[in-house]
């Protein structure tokens, strides 16, 4: 394989045999966690009680695989992108970690609203803002209604979504502001995503598509989504562009198995900080704010 200059002016060669350990284990743990968790959401939904799609549109097994393929293809694009850019290595533990980043957020969402009264029974004394109210009539935080292929409770065309448009939104940030801070970079890369998102959702949630239902609304909503949405991709993409910047020096410093390592756990934290952020935001925002609002255009 011919010798590519990397972002970061480096000289992007083939994969050594550690390198290439890595990228096969990333390979083989998201095909055989997307296998098992698609087997589990369809073959045995009574395990995670996985919400009945009845009345929603576009959910038979046909279409929905049909519609898979489109961010297999765009992501597909992009890998190809990150691949000649940064190397192999790089390229497969940004999809790595940005399809586990997502996936694992968005599942802990959707799976603490599920179970809010088990989890209130079992932790009385937890957050309301955390684990819902206790009321009967609140169902969840959200979940989404469609997709063939799942990570745990996210359907992989939202794991390869965030994927392609984290990686987009990093690259177009770069292009921007080529000598600015990294830091910047990130905030740039998380508010073209949030940007993006802004558009996105009001349309996915319409009742035409239904991609994904709120079964709770936030104390503050813009076109009818949780502001906390919106928040959450910005801080997810900024978040991972700074850590992702830093996997260079990680891997000069420990190698790559380590460095991947260091990298997935270093996300695992994040994973469990942006929780406790959104627990305290909702929290705060419960107390402040006396009933729900909606800032929108044309009635959106």
């Amino acid at each position: 394989m011919p010798d590519r200059i990397l972002a970061d002016e480096g000289i992007a060669t083939a994969p050594d045999a550690r390198e290439r350990r890595v990228v096969w284990a990333i390979g083989i743990g998201l095909a055989v966690s997307t296998l098992f968790f698609t087997v589990l959401h369809h073959g045995f939904p009574q395990v995670l009680d996985v919400p009945s799609n009845e009345g929603i549109p576009f959910t038979d097994y046909p279409t929905m695989f049909i519609l898979d393929l489109i961010p297999f293809v765009l992501a597909w694009l992009c890998f190809h992108h990150a691949w000649r850019r940064l190397g192999l290595y790089r390229a497969m533990i940004f999809l790595g970690g940005s399809f586990v980043f997502t996936g694992i957020e968005e599942s802990m969402w959707i799976l603490l609203g599920r179970y809010t009264q088990e989890l209130q029974a079992a932790l009385p004394s937890a957050q309301d803002a955390v684990l819902g109210n206790g009321s009967p009539q609140v169902t969840g935080t959200y979940y989404f209604t469609r997709g063939f292929f799942w990570f745990i409770e996210t359907p992989l065309l939202a794991c390869l979504g965030w994927f392609f448009v984290a990686y987009s939104c990093v690259y177009v940030a770069d292009l921007i502001l080529p000598r600015a801070r990294v830091g910047w970079r990130a905030v740039v890369g998380g508010l073209l995503a949030m940007n993006l998102d802004l558009w996105l959702d009001p349309v996915q949630t319409h009742a035409t598509f239904k991609s994904w239902i709120w079964a709770q609304a936030d104390m503050i909503n813009i076109f009818s989504i949780p502001l906390s949405n919106f928040m959450g991709w910005f801080l997810l993409i900024f978040l991972f562009a700074l850590v992702f910047e830093r996997l260079p020096n990680m891997e000069k410093r420990w190698g790559p198995v380590k460095a991947a390592l260091y990298f997935y756990g270093i996300l695992f934290a994040l994973e469990i900080g942006i929780l406790i952020f959104f627990g305290i935001y909702g929290s705060l925002a419960m107390r402040l704010i006396p009933e729900p609002v909606n800032f929108t255009i044309w009635g959106i």
